[in-house]
């Protein structure tokens, strides 16, 4: 009657399989956890963009021309411009551009947007 079981090389095979496993999971690691870092951070932007893009709404002449600012370490810069698309229709080109640094590396974030010429 044979025995049944594992032979010594199966059980190798087996033990280098799993450790290629966990050495590629505790290398994903840091990648989930700098993805995480640079969507707070992208979140923070946004957030700001908001912010300014709601308080040029509420600017009852909005002028053509730049503005920039600082906001934590956020430094923004807005251009307002009219454009005129179609004959009688009157609107501001807005963009806000947002610079901030990640890891060293600086980033930039665009937002344009029209307002109605009021």
């Amino acid at each position: 009657m044979a025995k049944r079981g594992y032979t010594l090389v199966e059980v190798l095979i087996a033990i280098f399989i799993l450790g290629l496993g966990v050495v590629t999971l505790t290398n994903l690691f840091p990648l989930g956890l700098q993805a995480f870092s640079y969507a707070r951070k992208l979140n923070e932007v946004y957030f700001l963009a908001e912010k300014k893009l709601e308080e040029l709404k509420l600017e009852p002449n909005l002028s053509a021309g730049q503005t920039s600012g600082v906001e934590r370490d956020l430094n923004w810069k807005i251009t307002v411009a009219p454009v005129t698309p179609l004959e009688g229709i009157e609107l501001n080109y807005v963009e806000l551009e947002i610079n901030f640094y990640f890891q060293g590396r600086m980033q930039r974030q665009r937002v344009i947007t029209y307002f109605n010429k009021a």
